[in-house]
């Protein structure tokens, strides 16, 4: 398979660099390791032991839209009615009481009915995305890239003029690392990020209006650094009651956590925060189920034009939130950058 421009990962950043570039006629290849898109801005379908599923977001709960570039991307976001403003604040827990949300911090923040994957599938349409393709080479061969798999179903190789590479830094640099200069990787190792274990819980019951619809947990004894009140983003006539639960990235890290039964004990021990917080009921769902994310958080600075242009004799970048400080709007603006850049001197 042979295109102008081969893009790794299928997050919002790759997405929103592929968006850009075939749109001035580029030919963009996306290989994405998993069969979703979207990358943390995703939806899971939880299977309830009743037969019926439950929309939980897990990863991104919300963004927030201050850039003038990502704000035209969101307008159109609102006018097809994919997403919505769910909140211009949320609730505060300071380890003895919870407060109401402080009005200096009062701003849209976006949500989507059906799931913060209906980003990632907005932007992929029309795109040509390889999905189940694992990377695990990447060499340069007669002056182009190309990426191999070694998935167990034959998978001819990508061969592209040019690589963007969206996965997060650290894995970015096993895939790429060997190519670039030492300063362009001595400044990337530079770029380091915390984990979230995140719990899904579900509730018989559950009120769809709590008074609140997050809470941000501001103690530092608290394994807790983010409760949801999942089922306010959904429709009014599908919801059913959901908690998304967030552990701190402290209490995220460790061993501990490498394994399901250390996953699961952890889980355990959120719930039990939640309930301390909330009321008894929330440490008791009648189904939760946990997932890690280990590249969540970004914990140090990004890049100051939002990504990196390697200096290295074929055109290479690399992008993604943890080099625009974060977030869904930063992944995106990172994605937007880099192809912005490319089209000046590539198109």
């Amino acid at each position: 398979m042979i295109c102008d421009v081969a893009i790794i990962g299928a997050g919002l950043s790759g997405l929103s660099a592929a968006r850009q570039l075939a749109a001035q006629g580029i030919q963009v290849v996306i290989v994405e390791k998993s069969q979703g898109v979207g990358g943390r801005a995703a939806t899971r379908r939880i299977q309830l032991p009743d037969g019926t599923e439950q929309l939980v977001d897990h990863g991104a709960q919300f963004f927030t839209a201050r850039d003038p570039l990502f704000q035209s991307q969101v307008s159109a976001w609102l006018s097809q009615g994919i997403c919505f403003e769910w909140a211009t604040g949320f609730h505060t827990w300071n380890g003895k009481s919870l407060n109401l949300p402080d009005p200096k911090w009062e701003a849209p923040r976006y949500a989507c009915h059906g799931g913060m994957s209906t980003l990632g599938k907005n932007l992929s349409e029309g795109l040509q995305i390889v999905r189940n393709f694992t990377v695990t080479t990447v060499l340069v061969e007669d002056g182009e890239w190309v990426l191999h798999t070694d998935t167990a179903t034959p998978m001819e190789p990508v061969r592209a003029k040019s690589l963007f590479c969206s996965a997060p830094v650290p894995q970015s640099l096993r895939l790429v690392g060997p190519h670039l200069l030492a300063a362009e990787r001595e400044c990337l190792e530079g770029i380091t990020f915390g984990s979230c274990l995140a719990v899904m819980a579900c509730y018989e019951n559950l009120p769809s209006d709590l008074g609140w619809k997050g809470i941000q947990i501001r103690d530092d004894h608290s394994p807790l650094s983010w409760i949801a009140l999942d089922s306010s983003r959904r429709d009014p006539n599908q919801r059913q009651g959901a908690l998304v639960i967030h552990a701190s990235p402290e209490f995220s890290s460790g061993e501990t956590l490498s394994t399901p039964e250390g996953k699961e004990k952890a889980a355990a021990e959120m719930l039990r925060e939640a309930g301390r917080i909330l009321g008894e009921w929330a440490g008791r769902p009648r189904h939760a189920i946990n997932h890690l994310w280990r590249y969540a958080i970004p914990l140090s600075e990004g890049m100051p034009e939002g990504y990196v242009r390697s200096e290295s004799q074929v055109p290479l970048y690399l992008i993604g939130d943890g080099l625009q400080n974060g977030r869904v709007e930063g992944a995106w603006l990172s994605g937007f950058k880099a192809a912005r850049d490319y089209l000046v001197r590539h198109g």
